[in-house]
């Protein structure tokens, strides 16, 4: 199936969320994509949530889809591949 990068909006600061990105997969627009980078791990590609806040003021999280590992492959390395040229063209290399 193909992957396709829509959108890809690079957030600025340090926190973990570093960018959302929106996909054409197959005849498929799906959007909210997260690229996240936490705790020195290498960075990761998020599906879309929800989220809310419990009563007790804990905020909770609800993937909305869930997708074959080998098509989430194919999205982690074609969203990688894409943040990693942005972010070269940004900042030079990210390592």
């Amino acid at each position: 199936m193909t992957v396709r990068v829509l959108d890809l909006r690079i957030l600025p600061g340090d926190k973990p969320l570093k960018a959302f990105c929106d996909l054409e997969i197959g005849d498929w627009t799906i959007r909210e994509f997260r690229i996240i980078k936490e705790n020195g791990r290498p960075y990761r590609v998020a599906l879309p949530q929800l989220s809310w806040k419990a009563p007790d003021g804990q905020i909770l999280y609800k993937t909305l889809i869930t997708l074959p590992d080998e098509l989430k492959g194919q999205i982690d390395f074609t969203v990688l591949k894409r943040f990693t040229e942005e972010m070269e063209k940004m900042h030079g290399n990210l390592t």
